[in-house]
């Protein structure tokens, strides 16, 4: 081989070693290398979810965020989700998050990232974060279209040691979406509407929330019993719904047979 032939193959393999690791980077460390400040980053959401970019999430019939009697009428764009952290001293202390078209949100912003990545990232914030950040950072992992975030749930609702009560009830709740959509057959589906009620089921679904209501969980052997074997697939699906409100430790139990 000629010198220059040495000297051409040489300059291309220290190209490839040095943008290797920049373009290995996982969306953790690309966040993290911005020890403090803000990042964004936008990824695809879930079928049936969209947003105003700046003040509701509507996921099916429901919605999150400042809903107000104009929102119906607001435009709802189908996605992308765009999630910013706000880092500090490399940790993450603060998620926001908005569905509909992206926009400037004053930070570094890293574009569009995969959807699974994404919501793998956001439950590593909410299972090892601060909880000013994690309890925020579920609802923008469970919107990641394509993801399978509910044994991540699992991890976060059964840490009594390391997070706080919020954190492990906003899981529970979301444990409790993907536990109704399973029963439903929408697998991997957190976003359980309950469409076309009958009458009897409309009634029978108040009797399943007069139960939820009663005082120091009482009302919770029997929802159990309904969501475990109710020959009604709406009321399994509402019998989860208001065990995942409970905070009650028999309700998990219960999800993660379901959903495994």
């Amino acid at each position: 081989m000629s010198a220059r032939a040495q000297g051409v193959r040489g300059l291309l393999l220290a190209m490839v070693i040095s943008t290797s690791p920049a373009a290995a980077q996982s969306l953790a460390e690309r966040v993290e290398a911005t020890r403090d400040g803000a990042v964004t980053f936008q990824y695809a959401a879930r079928a049936g979810v969209c947003g105003d970019g700046e003040h509701f999430v509507r996921m099916g019939r429901s919605y999150h965020g400042s809903f107000s009697k104009d929102a119906r009428r607001e435009p709802c764009v189908a996605g992308p989700v765009q999630v910013r952290v706000t880092m500090r001293e490399g940790e993450a202390q603060r998620v926001d998050s908005w569905v509909g078209i992206a926009r400037s949100r004053n930070a570094r912003d890293l574009g569009a990232v995969s959807a699974v990545e994404a919501a793998r990232y956001l439950m590593q914030v909410a299972a090892h974060a601060s909880s000013g950040a994690s309890s925020k950072a579920i609802f923008p992992a469970v919107l990641a279209d394509s993801a399978t975030v509910w044994p991540a749930l699992l991890a976060v609702a059964r840490d009594t040691a390391t997070r706080s009560r919020s954190t492990r009830h906003d899981a529970l709740f979301w444990l409790s979406r993907y536990a109704a959509g399973s029963v439903a057959g929408r697998s991997n589906n957190p976003f359980n509407d309950d469409a076309d009620e009958t009458d009897a089921q409309d009634l029978k679904g108040h009797a399943v929330f007069v139960l939820s209501q009663l005082p120091r969980n009482e009302g919770v052997p029997v929802l159990l019993d309904i969501a475990r074997a109710n020959p009604d697939a709406v009321m399994r699906g509402k019998a989860m719904f208001w065990l995942g409100q409970s905070g009650d430790a028999r309700a998990l139990a219960l999800f993660e047979s379901v959903l495994r």
